[in-house]
């Protein structure tokens, strides 16, 4: 599936799934999971170094040309990394709930930046 949205064709489902960066959202819990004691000096930069990789993936291995598309990406990414815990979890405020709520709203929101739902007819 390319990850170009398509305002005509993809309704909300395929656009949601084309604003969220799996594959580098996999490659954090990858690289997360084989840290040792979660030494968050190296969480943070893996989180930093994906980050900064967002856009040239989705631009030379998904074909992605819009700028809205690779900063709703980047931010999916954010989200992600922030409801799996990541470095956030380390800090004094964080709490669990709060990474779940967050991706629980954020889920409902990047469809909404690339125009109206399609409507399927049944």
């Amino acid at each position: 599936m390319p990850r170009e949205i398509n305002l005509e064709a993809d309704d909300y489902n395929k656009k949601l799934l084309k604003l969220i960066p799996s594959e580098i959202i996999a490659a954090y819990i990858t690289v997360a999971g084989l840290i040792p004691d979660r030494n968050n000096i190296w969480l943070w930069g893996i989180t930093i170094v994906l980050l900064v990789l967002v856009t040239p993936y989705l631009r030379s291995f998904q074909g992605v040309k819009k700028p809205l598309h690779y900063a709703v990406s980047s931010i999916s990414f954010i989200v992600w990394v922030f409801a799996i815990g990541g470095p956030f979890a380390a800090t004094g405020w964080y709490e669990s709930w709060m990474g779940s709520v967050a991706l629980i709203l954020w889920t409902l929101v990047p469809p909404l930046f690339f125009g109206k739902p399609v409507r399927r007819r049944a």
